[in-house]
């Protein structure tokens, strides 16, 4: 049993037997030696491959499995040798192999050309099919319809739809009558790409052709002068919008600095649109920093906005400039002032590495009292928060003409095994080292005021001694003896605090109401 291979030739599978492999490979190989650089070359190669994989496909439609050694002698014989083209006077001059083997008659096949076609291309094909000019057939057609015989459209329709159109090569021979061999092949392709060639070339040298040639060009520069017409008013525009925002925006920053109308907004740091910057900088960095963070915020905000000014003028004046170590002189700059800020701010970071607390407590010496009613104070008369400007839980206010920072304090609130209502007073900071811990407490200023059985809570602690601002915080609370009850007050609402009820009430509705303290927590009195 001879050895097989399984080929794909021309989108099609098959199984051959190993020594007519090697013949059709050369075969194949010697016709691409040869058609390989010839104009439309690779077009002929994969017509005459369609075609080789038809003739085999006849003989496996016939009950063989494996394409045999005869088949592909049959095949070349059919075809033609590539050795008949190697010369082409010699080839014109004999009949080669091909043409001996046209003895074989061929039937024609009824095809739409497409090539030819004024619609489907029925009247061409059938004029190839019965070898006539296709116009006497198109005015047959034509006539019929015009003398009432409509039934010739439908005619027509229905040949568009059954009769295939003529796709390859081979279709459009066999449409002509002729054997689809490598000779007709290649004529066939050539003359195709001679003719369009030849079309392309008339329709080149054409007056109408160079006309719209020269009408295209005119168009094509109009069109450009309107575009970059177009594209310099957009650029003028832009370049208008870029002086604004940039004009504009330097004069707020400047203005923020010199009489405080801010520009700057935070999280931790909120700041009002009417924030003196410099003043704001002293409740934060060290001392001796303010100017500097100044001067470092003047750069890296200033020389990006002169930069957008002057790309606005030159969007919208067109000037030139060729000095280059002035934007780059500029863009250093700001680099520098940019690394040395975050290294400031990265230096100021040490200044809350350090925390403590400090607690105070006394008793209410109220033996007899039962219950304790906590009252919120009032804030200082001449007190004027802003209260846009916050640092974490800590406002900026104005109390007789002084900036100061201050805070709500959180209350809280537990039971206690004693006699007498009690109130602890925390109060927290941070600092660079416990020395400025220390002393960031004692500027804490905060109280409450007992009277009998009424605790009246103030509602800001103040930073005194222009302190900065490091994260200070007070935490009251009030010792309940189990069993005992607290009234508290409708506006300590205004106050930070948490802590649970057994009835489990939203912090902030436990204003207004008495509460009793149990074992268990507060409950509220019935």
């Amino acid at each position: 049993m001879k050895k097989t291979f399984t080929i794909n030739i021309s989108g099609s599978v098959f199984h051959i037997e190993e020594d007519a492999f090697e013949k059709l490979q050369a075969y194949l190989l010697k016709l691409n030696q040869y058609f390989g650089n010839q104009v439309g070359g690779q077009e002929i190669l994969q017509d005459i491959e369609s075609r080789i994989a038809e003739l085999l496909q006849e003989k496996l439609d016939a009950g063989q499995e494996a394409v045999t050694n005869e088949w592909v002698d049959e095949v070349m014989h059919r075809m033609g040798n590539p050795e008949d083209f190697m010369d082409q006077e010699e080839a014109a001059a004999k009949p080669t192999a091909a043409t001996e083997a046209k003895g074989e008659k061929v039937n024609k096949r009824l095809y739409r050309d497409g090539e030819n076609r004024v619609l489907g291309g029925v009247c061409s094909g059938l004029s190839a099919y019965f070898n006539f000019d296709p116009v006497f057939l198109r005015i047959l057609f034509v006539l019929l319809v015009f003398v009432g015989v409509g039934i010739s459209i439908f005619v027509y329709l229905i040949l568009w739809v059954v009769v295939p159109k003529a796709r390859t090569t081979t279709q459009r021979l066999e449409m002509k009558g002729e054997e689809a061999t490598i000779s007709n092949i290649q004529k066939t392709i050539q003359e195709e790409v001679k003719d369009v060639k030849n079309s392309f070339s008339k329709m080149n040298n054409s007056d109408t052709f160079q006309k719209g040639k020269e009408v295209a060009g005119k168009a094509g520069h109009a069109s450009a002068q309107v575009l970059k017409g177009l594209g310099k008013a957009i650029a003028v525009v832009f370049g208008g919008l870029l002086i604004l925002t940039g004009f504009f925006g330097l004069i707020t920053f400047l203005i923020s600095l010199a009489v405080g109308n801010s520009i700057i907004h935070g999280s931790s740091v909120g700041i009002s649109p009417e924030v003196d910057l410099s003043g704001l900088l002293g409740f934060v960095v060290s001392p001796g920093l303010v100017s500097v963070s100044i001067l470092l915020l003047v750069l890296l905000v200033g020389i990006p906005l002169l930069a957008i000014l002057f790309i606005g003028t030159k969007l919208v004046f067109r000037y030139k400039t060729n000095n280059k170590l002035i934007g780059l002189g500029a863009f250093g700059i700001w680099l520098v002032a940019l690394v040395a800020l975050v290294a400031l701010t990265a230096g100021q970071v040490s200044n809350f590495s350090q925390k403590s607390s400090v607690s105070a407590g006394k008793s209410l010496h109220c033996p007899t009292c039962q219950t304790l009613y906590l009252e919120l104070g009032n804030a200082p008369g001449m007190m004027v928060a802003e209260q846009n400007v916050h640092f974490e839980d800590l406002i900026l206010t104005t109390i007789d003409n002084e900036k100061v920072l201050a805070g709500n304090p959180r209350l809280q609130m537990e039971a206690t095994d004693a006699t007498d209502f009690s109130v602890i007073i925390k109060r927290m900071a941070r600092g660079k080292n416990l020395t400025e811990v220390q002393r960031n407490l004692e500027n804490i200023q905060y109280d409450v005021v007992s009277s009998d059985s009424t605790l009246t809570i103030n509602p800001y602690f103040f930073l005194g001694n222009q302190s900065k601002w490091r994260n200070q915080d007070v935490q009251i609370t009030v010792k309940v003896p189990k069993g005992k009850m607290v009234h508290m007050g409708e506006n300590l609402d205004q106050l930070r605090f948490d802590f649970d009820n057994i009835n489990n009430i939203w912090d902030q509705e436990m204003t207004g109401k008495t509460w009793v303290m149990t074992p268990e927590g507060l409950s509220l009195k019935e």
